[in-house]
């Protein structure tokens, strides 16, 4: 790594955090599978068991932020800063743009059968519970582990930097960026190999982007807005296709 010494302690102990918070999902996942109606209930509310298992992803990082940083949440991203070229309005724009680039996906289909089929029961119930998840509940869950902790964890603990873009990354976003990536793994539980290692990279490189983001603001509300708007615009304009198609 260009520029950069790694000490490994810092990674060895953001891995422990990051198991920690695995085995906590795995567990979760096993309990709700295992009740006698958990087929009947996923098959009604998917999005339930997903909102379970992002609980650790909150919880757990942010009782480590408030242990180590001794409750002053601030120098771990809970922050309302912004950078002058980089500010909420900005990021909110930028998001949007990329999530209804995602929603382009919805035109074969359309072209296809003339609709978007949703894969859940359309009730009022399920859509709430899914636009939550996605606006709400992904991005402050996963930002926080992510960003707030193991990043911002790396970057005081790791010395350097790498050039990309004719930017330069802490050495700590782009290890960061990497952990962030790697935890897509998790998707094995429910996908094939094949999309899991597509999904992987393209994660790593988003990771590079929030954290990169990140690292200007010092502040999580930042990468909050990016991570949600994109992924929740393209399930927002898919129900919106499938009422009015």
């Amino acid at each position: 790594m260009a520029h950069a010494r790694l000490n490994p302690a810092p990674i060895i102990k953001m891995l422990g955090v990051s198991a920690t918070v695995v085995l906590s999902m795995i567990l979760i996942d096993m309990v709700v599978k295992s009740r006698p109606n958990a087929e009947a209930l996923m098959a009604a509310h998917p999005w339930l068991l997903a909102d379970l298992l992002h609980i650790p992803q909150f919880v757990i990082p942010f009782f480590v932020i408030w242990h180590v940083s001794r409750g002053r949440l601030g120098t771990y991203g809970f922050s309302l800063r912004q950078d002058s070229h980089l500010t909420h309005r900005r990021v909110l724009l930028i998001g949007l743009a990329f999530g209804l680039a995602m929603s382009l996906r919805y035109i074969p289909e359309i072209v296809r059968t003339g609709g978007v089929d949703i894969r859940q029961p359309v009730t009022a119930v399920n859509v709430i519970g899914h636009l939550t998840f996605q606006w709400l509940v992904v991005g402050l869950s996963e930002e926080t582990l992510f960003r707030g902790l193991i990043q911002t964890y790396l970057m005081k603990n790791l010395q350097g930097h790498v050039r990309l873009a004719g930017h330069d990354f802490l050495a700590g976003t782009v290890v960061g960026a990497f952990f962030w990536g790697a935890f897509h793994f998790m998707n094995l539980l429910i996908m094939p190999i094949g999309p899991v290692i597509f999904l992987v990279v393209l994660t790593t490189a988003i990771g590079l982007i929030l954290g990169y983001a990140y690292q200007l603001t010092g502040s999580l509300l930042t990468t909050i807005i990016m991570h949600s708007t994109v992924v929740a615009v393209p399930v927002t304009v898919g129900y919106v296709l499938h009422w009015l198609l």
